[in-house]
């Protein structure tokens, strides 16, 4: 909304902006818009808060992942999986898929897991043994069987003197090195060199839902048995089966989430979602509405009953049906590499925005965009009541330090009807402790010209006196150091003219 204050023969225009809507980097945005800005806080909206300093915790070594599950926090560093400091062992050094099924944290792609609260390191998901074997008609002996339990869908490969044993099979007991199968299964004989599975899928990305983990790989929807994380392959019709289906839709997926009724399986341009309870009454069916930005498969978060993902069109909220575009007050620019966090009240989103990197806070309850820094997230998660952030060579969590903090706010531009002369700001502001207040204005026509600084603010009332600056439009900069809340900004101008001066 454009500012356009009413001036009268010589006398001066008093135009006040006593309430901050966020960050708002449109064309026309409204007089108390935040247009650019540092370490600002939506926690006093309509006033324009200082956020706190976050505190490092350690420095890493190429973090690629950042998780908070059953009470602990989870990273990894320099090619090694943490939980809580305690190094549980290697991981590839990339980004990873991490989901938390009960007490176990599940990792692809390496399709591993480690139980937490426990001493114990990584386990692989899937069970292998390769080697000679001996068929009855309804058991399988082999040389081990080790990784395997009652109930596991397995995969017999390899058989050449009776191949019409390769197929896929669920285990009813195991005693000793001999796996047992229902009556019939088999065709009784010996075999020199086999291979026998437990395989779960090459998952590109994975979430939980309703006891399952569910997952996309290729053009394909899956899965697992339920309770049973590690068993992806059983199939007998009955209601804890496992499930995967073929989609028909072009493109990759980019992500999946678990939505309050059904799961989402996304691609950038269209979205599956797969309804149902049981593998007899799963329904895929496909939505062309706005996915997830291919890249930005960590920018997906669940508050209450709302989905929050990152698109190419920017944020989106989904409720059900078609997703509401949140992000217009960004403006034009491309944002990449998205992550978000959340805490129940408040979205961090950090990623490229045209290249660049930047973090915002999103308030839910407010509606509004703030910006907080350059720094690009890895990831975010919460734990024990903190905000943590990882960067690639550091772990931060959310400070209480506002009186070190350096903080700017841009607002603008102020369009008038006709070229006027800003000469002089009155701001208002609420400071805790010893603060420091400097301003800039530029117009249309040239760079930012400061027009004051403080030493220290007192009452936080500042009145500035500003050299004559013409102009049809105005930008105003606010910049200093320590727990400052801005209240308000009056704005002094005269019509242009040397005898109106």
């Amino acid at each position: 909304m454009a500012d356009y204050p009413y001036l009268s023969g010589t006398s001066p225009a008093r135009t006040r902006t006593d309430s901050f809507s966020g960050l708002d980097r449109r064309d026309r945005a409204s007089a108390g818009a935040v247009r650019d800005g540092l370490h600002l806080s939506t926690d006093a909206l309509p006033a324009l808060r200082v956020c706190p300093t976050d505190e490092k915790v350690q420095d890493l070594t190429a973090c690629t992942d950042l998780l908070s599950a059953c009470g602990c926090l989870i990273w990894t560093s320099g090619g090694n999986l943490y939980v809580d400091g305690v190094n549980k062992g290697g991981v590839r050094d990339e980004k990873h898929q991490m989901v938390v099924l009960g007490k176990r944290l599940f990792l692809f792609p390496e399709k591993q897991y480690l139980t937490l609260g426990e001493s114990g390191g990584l386990q692989n998901m899937e069970a292998r043994v390769v080697g000679g074997a001996t068929f009855t008609d309804d058991s399988l002996e082999l040389t081990t069987t080790k990784g395997f339990s009652v109930g596991d869908g397995v995969t017999i490969e390899k058989c050449t003197r009776y191949p019409e044993n390769n197929k896929t099979a669920v285990v009813r007991e195991i005693d000793g090195n001999t796996l047992i199968f229902s009556e019939g299964c088999f065709t009784a004989g010996t075999e020199s060199a086999i291979i026998v599975t437990r395989k779960v899928p090459d998952l590109d990305f994975v979430c939980e839902k309703d006891n399952r983990l569910w997952g996309v790989h290729d053009n394909a929807v899956c899965c697992s048995v339920l309770g049973d994380p590690l068993n992806w392959m059983v199939y007998e019709g009955l209601a804890t089966d496992a499930f995967e289906a073929e989609v028909g839709t072009d493109g990759a997926f980019t992500g999946i989430a678990a939505a309050s009724s059904h799961v989402l399986c996304f691609k950038e341009n269209c979205v599956h979602k797969i309804y149902g309870a049981k593998p007899s009454n799963f329904q895929v069916q496909v939505s062309s509405i706005p996915g997830v930005q291919a890249g930005c498969e960590r920018a997906i978060r669940n508050v209450g009953e709302t989905v929050y993902w990152w698109a190419r069109d920017g944020l989106m909220a989904y409720g059900g049906g078609i997703p509401d575009r949140l992000s217009a007050p960004l403006g034009d620019a491309g944002y990449t590499d998205m992550c978000m966090g959340e805490d129940g009240h408040k979205l961090w989103l950090s990623g490229l925005r045209d290249g660049q990197p930047e973090t915002l806070i999103y308030d839910i309850e407010q509606a509004a965009f703030l910006p907080v820094d350059s720094r690009k997230a890895v990831q975010f998660a919460c734990h024990d009541g903190a905000r943590y952030l990882a960067e690639e060579t550091a772990l931060w969590k959310t400070g209480t330090d506002r009186k070190n903090t350096d903080f700017a706010a841009v607002f603008g531009p102020f369009r008038q009807t006709s070229p006027a002369v800003l000469t002089g700001l009155t701001i208002l502001a609420d400071c805790v402790g010893e603060c420091t207040l400097a301003c800039a204005v530029r117009t249309e026509r040239g760079d930012w010209m400061p027009v004051w600084a403080s030493g220290r603010l007192s009452d936080g009332r500042a009145r500035i006196p500003v050299p004559a600056v013409r102009g049809m439009q105005f930008w105003l900069r606010v910049t200093g150091r320590g727990d400052v809340t801005l209240q308000s900004i009056v704005r002094i101008l005269h019509p242009d003219g040397p005898d109106d001066l």
